[in-house]
């Protein structure tokens, strides 16, 4: 729970500094590749956390990466306020909570949306559509295909989900007809 009052904290000061620089989207951006790293790379994510990683190594290797990938130079001096601080395992939590920030302002709602079988464009505007008359924000979606599902649609936003598969249809048949077998 300190970890999550921590990244928040944190996470609200990047924020507030990106907006009064005029720099929150070229921020989001170094953002979202650092999740990338943290979430592709073992390693890096190893890296981070690593107690016995002295800082100043920590420090020399995220200032080459910052080089190396372009970020901007608050996100390059945030990184090094991060190791000072001892803050830096928590980057994760920072990253999704930088996020959720920048997503609250800007009315963006991420969603994971699984199909059966490959989405077309129509079905994906046709989709998106609903979900924005439904929520009033504008979706951002990443998809998947799951051919387990045999058929149809998952729509996950935060903790909630939405299954609108034949797999999970045929579940839930499967589940009434064995309670009237019961019965």
């Amino acid at each position: 729970m300190a970890q999550s009052r921590v990244a928040k904290r944190y996470a609200t000061a990047l924020f507030q500094e990106a907006q009064q620089k005029g720099t929150l989207e070229t921020v989001i951006g170094d953002v979202r590749g650092l999740k990338t790293m943290l979430n592709d790379s073992r390693d890096f994510a190893l890296f981070v956390a690593s107690p016995v990683i002295k800082a100043a190594q920590k420090q020399a290797a995220l200032k080459a990466l910052a080089t190396k990938t372009g970020f901007a130079p608050l996100t390059n001096n945030f990184l090094a306020l991060l190791v000072e601080k001892s803050r830096i395992p928590a980057l994760g939590d920072i990253l999704n909570s930088f996020e959720a920030l920048y997503n609250a302002a800007n009315n963006l709602l991420p969603v994971e949306i699984t199909s059966a079988i490959e989405l077309d464009a129509g079905q994906k505007d046709s989709l998106l559509k609903k979900l924005e008359t439904q929520t009033g924000k504008k979706p951002q979606p990443t998809y998947s295909v799951n051919p387990a599902l045999i058929g149809g649609f998952t729509v996950k936003i935060g903790d909630s989900m939405m299954d609108s598969s034949i797999k999970h249809q045929l579940s839930l048949l499967k589940k009434r007809l064995l309670e009237g077998a019961l019965n």
